[in-house]
């Protein structure tokens, strides 16, 4: 069988580091919300992968003291069917951890990219978990985020990884909120989400809910938002499908809500193999087991001659992929064009491996009651980064379109303001320019037809909407606005709506770019910003008319002052709101303005989850024009990056080529 096609690895940037202890850096693997990961070698060319705690972590005193227990009992776990643990320590004021490099795709990558395992594999992966969860729990470790992510089909046979990091993460958490556990939805046993005492259970449960998925490509618990899961994790009864009959009642028995009914994870392997000691393991996986096909190590060489042209092979089609894995968040990506300049590491393909760096998802609950009415008023909070996968996802490849950005002309930025409107494209990095001059033109936003274009002009003392046509001809201003804001268009692309001024306050107007008809639309004396016009003819914008930090309304375009519905409720300041195409959902800035994360919700506020998680400040997201993707930027204002992420939370990239600087993009 074909293995999975290798994503390309980071280059090291100058933030990176080059060497940590006696480990040589040679690219970065991705990062989350315990930090970055990276891939090394020791002195003797091994390829391991180096994780290395973000600095916020590294002055937690307490959350050091547990990351380095829990990194030797993780040394103490036997290597068989897991990835072992190699080392731990400190340099350059950082705390890491050296794990062993597994090459192989993830589990969540194989089933999302080839469907369900056939039944010898299947048979494999239930029989190489059980006996990684024995070795893991006999070092008196619990998993606590056993997930497909989690688990890398190498050609031995199934590895878990990242045992002994949950936690340490957990504990650090804990110093800051109250009642909070490790796991990710869909996967996280019932006693997790009520906060019971966690013991070895609560892997047997995600042991039997990871063995039902890759029977099926289907959670056992089906799918959701993250309060439906954890309510059905609670209460519902799992769905396992038609499992092999060895398999069938096992699975149904870990899946038990009371953990003392469960079987431990000794009695699995049992009952898989008839004995629980490695020679067992190994002889059952040997007559089951067909991995997946390693990508050979490209080593470096001297440039090739032209291949001699060949007729193209005709392919097969590519079958549709299940369901995925229910995520929470994302992974780290670069584009396939940016590839590393040190040797692949051995093995080669750089997808599947130890150093795969996901955030848990952080549950506050402190009862199944208090979840579930939570769950009903939409108030579970959960930060993470973290599951996903970096498979070929069901919502297709990256969008081949330009998008417009803000093209930063000398530095400055915001201070002093030297930006053009122009057109980026993500594929070859090249900017074309549209408006240029010593005005300051930035938030371009494109007109439902696409044959237009409008922006914001900004001076010292005031701003101004303009619209042109798509080629940068035709340019007029259309109305005065408050300096600094943007403009959206309506779904037909007769009027623009802008923010001005009445009496000191801030209100929403719409003009008619045909006669110039100017309507008033809130007449509240609340301060508000960032109004977006939806396809379904309502508008969404940020208010504190309610008090506090900044919320989330909407309201009906075709009603000037009528009623606001609030889409977010629960006081964390939510700003700068963006419609998908279909006006099915919302993406939106979550988080204060130096640590903020991109968020996505539906349009009637309901289903509110985090698509971007971290340290950093993410902002101004926009969706692709198919809806399948959304742009937005990460970092300080002085020098944004523009990202990519599909609308699953899978596939992060970075766009913003070397050099450059742009902001404001517009899919």
């Amino acid at each position: 069988m074909d293995g999975p096609k290798a994503p390309s690895l980071r280059e090291l940037r100058p933030d990176d580091p080059t060497r940590i202890g006696r480990y040589r850096i040679e690219a970065k693997i991705g990062e989350g919300g315990m930090g970055a990961v990276y891939l090394g070698r020791d002195e003797a060319g091994r390829a391991v992968a180096v994780k290395v705690v973000r600095a916020e972590l590294a002055g937690d005193r307490t959350f050091l003291d547990r990351f380095h227990d829990e990194a030797a009992n993780a040394q103490r776990v036997a290597s068989f069917c897991t990835a072992q643990v190699l080392e731990h320590g400190a340099d350059l004021g950082l705390a890491y951890l050296v794990t062993e490099y597994i090459d192989g795709p993830s589990l969540l990558e194989h089933v999302t990219g080839k469907g369900a395992l056939s039944p010898g594999m299947l048979h494999g992966v239930a029989v190489g978990v059980a006996a990684a969860l024995v070795a893991i729990h006999s070092a008196g470790l619990v998993h606590r985020d056993l997930k497909p992510s989690n688990v890398l089909l190498s050609i031995s046979g199934p590895r878990v990884i990242d045992f002994g990091i949950a936690r340490a993460l957990d504990m650090a958490s804990a110093h800051t909120r109250t009642g909070q556990v490790v796991g990710t939805p869909g996967w996280i046993a019932p006693e997790q989400i009520t906060t019971q005492q966690v013991t070895p259970a609560v892997d047997v449960f995600a042991w039997g809910c990871l063995v039902a998925y890759a029977a099926s490509g289907r959670n056992p618990f089906g799918q959701g938002s993250f309060q439906l899961l954890a309510a059905r994790a609670v209460h519902a009864d799992p769905e396992v499908g038609d499992l092999p009959p060895a398999l069938a009642g096992l699975v149904r028995a870990a899946l038990l809500k009371d953990p003392g009914a469960r079987p431990t994870a000794r009695d699995l392997l049992l009952a898989l193999v008839g004995g629980a000691g490695e020679a067992a393991v190994t002889t059952e996986l040997g007559e089951s087991w067909t991995p997946p096909a390693p990508q050979l190590p490209v080593p470096q060489q001297p440039a090739p001659e032209p291949p001699v042209p060949q007729p193209p092979v005709p392919q097969p089609p590519v079958p549709q992929p299940p369901v995925p894995e229910p995520r929470t968040a994302r992974e780290y990506e670069v584009p396939p064009p940016v590839l590393p300049t040190t040797a692949a590491p051995a093995g080669g393909s750089g997808r599947g491996r130890s150093g795969r760096s996901r955030r848990p998802v952080l549950i506050a609950s402190t009862t199944a009651a208090v979840l579930l009415a939570a769950a009903v008023a939409g108030g579970v909070h959960y930060l993470t980064r973290p599951s996903g996968g970096t498979g070929a996802a069901a919502d297709g490849a990256f969008p081949k379109g330009p998008m417009l950005v803000r093209v930063d002309t000398a530095p400055g930025w915001p201070k002093t303001c030297h930006g053009d409107i122009g057109l980026f494209s993500p594929g070859d990095g090249s900017v074309r320019t549209l408006v240029k001059g010593p005005a300051c033109d930035m938030l371009p936003e494109r007109s439902p037809d696409g044959k237009r274009v409008a922006f914001t002009r900004m001076d010292a003392r005031s701003g101004e909407a303009w619209v042109m046509n798509a080629d940068g001809t035709g340019a007029r201003k259309v109305a005065g606005i408050v300096r600094g804001t943007r403009v959206t268009w309506s779904p037909d692309g007769t009027r623009l709506a802008y923010l001005g001024e009445r009496n000191g306050v801030r209100q929403i107007f719409a003009i008619a770019l045909e006669g110039g008809a100017i309507t008033r639309l809130t007449s509240d004396d609340s301060a508000k910003d960032d109004p977006m016009w939806s396809s379904t003819n309502r508008i969404v914008f940020w208010s504190r008319r309610d008090g506090g930090a900044e919320q989330v309304y909407s309201m009906d375009a075709d009603r000037p002052g009528g009623a606001w519905t609030r889409l977010t409720a629960d006081g964390v300041r939510a700003v700068d709101p963006e419609w998908s195409p279909d006006g099915s959902k919302i993406a939106y800035v979550r988080g204060k303005g130096t640590e903020s994360d991109i968020w996505v919700m539906n349009a009637d506020g309901s289903g509110a989850h985090a698509l971007t998680s971290g340290t950093v400040r993410d902002m101004d997201p926009a969706w692709s024009g198919d809806g399948r993707w959304l742009c937005y930027v990460r970092g300080a204002v002085t020098d944004p990056v523009i990202h990519a992420v599909r609308a699953d939370g899978t596939g992060d990239r970075v766009l913003t080529p070397a050099g450059r600087v742009l902001g404001h993009p517009d899919w």
